[in-house]
């Protein structure tokens, strides 16, 4: 019975197997409204260079690259600025 385990193992490798069907995240679902974290006013400015709008941000902001380190702590307060890395606004998010 030993003798034939390298056999099955080497047809279940050979086997078709399908692909799961993937599913696109709802983006929706947990977006928190910006006016939360007092981003409402710069809803608009995405696309647009992060240093025209740096001194209207509000206090408890940060802007984030693509390669930036951030704390993983939820603030509800704080309006997170993710940008490219050119420095093009890509999102804003409250957290």
């Amino acid at each position: 019975m030993h003798r034939f385990i390298p056999a099955l193992v080497l047809l279940a490798a050979c086997a078709e197997t399908t692909a799961p069907v993937a599913t696109p995240a709802s983006t929706d679902a947990a977006s928190v409204d910006l006016a939360f974290c007092q981003g409402e006013a710069l809803a608009d400015s995405i696309g647009q260079p992060v240093s025209t709008i740096q001194a209207q941000l509000p206090e408890r902001s940060r802007v984030l690259g693509p390669d930036d380190i951030a704390t993983q702590d939820y603030r509800i307060d704080r309006l997170n600025v993710f940008v490219s890395g050119s420095g093009i606004i890509q999102r804003l998010t409250c957290g």
